[in-house]
């Protein structure tokens, strides 16, 4: 088996982002109580006037008073996470969404029907770009090792256990996608 992982790194960003009928403005997804408010997720023209993730809104507003604010809804962002599963479906009978902002399908059975892996990869894209998802995909013989790729670098396809292992070996455990504590 080969699996791809499609890692959505800013899920809930993108499914606000698709709605909006000018999606360029600075934009920032807000969550927390009224007084202690912080970025959750920013677009590129607000990450370019220097917001990020996590910063506090007061400050966020001290440096782009005009930034356009939205709730981030994490029953929203299960809700896009689902609906990418099912998507999913259509290139592959095998799909999980065990990881967040991440799905992983069975690719090697869709060569098949899709044309081999460049060719798959680019319909997922072009599909993945219609649909207004950013994205990073990678390819890999286990499930996690492809989502561990596709977080490492976008477009990584190794197809042999034997490649994997070395490249696997380098990777911090910070990186490696594994349950919060395993790193401990």
């Amino acid at each position: 088996m080969l699996w791809a992982c499609i890692l959505v790194p800013q899920l809930a960003l993108d499914a606000v982002l698709r709605r909006l009928p000018d999606p360029d403005p600075p934009l920032a997804l807000v969550e927390g109580p009224a007084q202690l408010r912080s970025l959750h997720a920013v677009n590129a023209a607000a990450a370019g006037a220097g917001l990020k993730p996590g910063m506090r809104l007061s400050a966020a507003h001290a440096l782009l008073a005009d930034v356009r604010t939205v709730d981030y809804d994490a029953q929203a962002e299960a809700h896009w996470h689902r609906f990418l599963a099912a998507w999913a479906y259509r290139h592959s009978s095998l799909v999980s969404r065990q990881w967040p902002r991440a799905i992983v399908l069975e690719a090697r059975a869709s060569f098949r029907l899709f044309g081999p892996w460049p060719r798959f990869e680019r319909r997922l894209r072009d599909e993945l770009d219609a649909l207004g998802f950013r994205h990073r995909i990678a390819l890999a013989p286990t499930p996690r090792a492809a989502r561990v790729l596709a977080g490492l670098r976008d477009g990584f396809a190794v197809t042999s256990p034997a490649a994997l292992q070395p490249l696997l070996g380098t990777v911090p455990v910070r990186r490696a996608a594994l349950p919060g504590d395993a790193g401990e």
